[in-house]
């Protein structure tokens, strides 16, 4: 089940609930059978929109990726800039790599995609102390590793307006269940004989709370073992 952008927040919060309860049930089942691979972890690009955090949130989180890493060989460690929350996503067609640079198509997209986030926040959604989001636990599914956030309304407010104007333009984006930030996406399986160390990792995250510093508009590249997101634009948030 997805959730709706045009949610109200009391919605939003009791679809956020269900959705963790869903994974901490994935996270018992990848303790009791293993980990599996992603099929998002298959070579492939798209455009994307999402807010950036504090280096103390990125931080955390990069370092913790990069424990797992080291943990499961051929797991990707995700890159600093790679540790954010996506607002919104579109994958480019027939899995190819984006290329703004070579492709017209590319920049054209992604100069609209800047347009929408300077459209929504031009409406000023709500203040910056109520976007704020609780990071933690960090949690296991078979597929992937994260960290679950909760927000404040303002959250679900930014993420609203970036949809709004992103559809008023005709620009049809993914959108993400919420605010968290993806540890790694596994390549290959492990047994269950392997997620004990992974847990105990995951399991010393450091509960925070945070508030979005910015907001990227970018493109991001999946590679055998590997995952990198370039910015195309960076909107500061005051």
């Amino acid at each position: 089940m997805d959730v709706d952008p045009s949610s109200t927040f009391d919605e939003y919060q009791a679809y956020e609930q269900v959705r963790l309860n869903g994974l901490l049930a994935e996270q018992r089942h990848a303790r009791a059978s293993g980990l599996e691979v992603d099929p998002k972890s298959e070579p492939h690009g798209g455009y994307r929109i999402a807010c950036v955090w504090s280096d103390e949130a990125t931080s955390a989180a990069y370092a913790m990726s990069a424990q797992l890493a080291e943990l499961l060989p051929g797991t990707p460690a995700y890159p600093y800039q790679a540790i954010h929350s996506s607002i919104g996503n579109i994958s480019a067609p027939d899995g190819r790599l984006v290329d703004p640079d070579r492709n017209q198509g590319d920049r054209a997209l992604l100069d609209r995609l800047a347009g929408a986030v300077e459209k929504a926040l031009a409406a000023r959604p709500e203040a910056a102390d109520g976007r704020m989001v609780d990071f933690g636990p960090a949690l296991l599914s078979p597929r992937m590793a994260l960290v679950f956030g909760r927000p404040q309304p303002g959250y679900w407010a930014l993420h609203q307006a970036v949809h709004a104007a992103s559809q008023s333009d005709g620009i049809d984006l993914v959108t993400s269940w919420g605010p968290h930030l993806t540890l790694t996406r596994f390549a290959h399986p492990a047994s269950a004989g392997q997620v004990d160390a992974l847990l105990d990792t995951l399991a010393a995250w450091t509960p925070m709370t945070a508030t979005p510093s910015a907001i990227l508009v970018g493109w991001y590249t999946v590679a055998p073992s590997a995952f990198q997101v370039d910015p195309y634009r960076i909107f500061e948030l005051a």
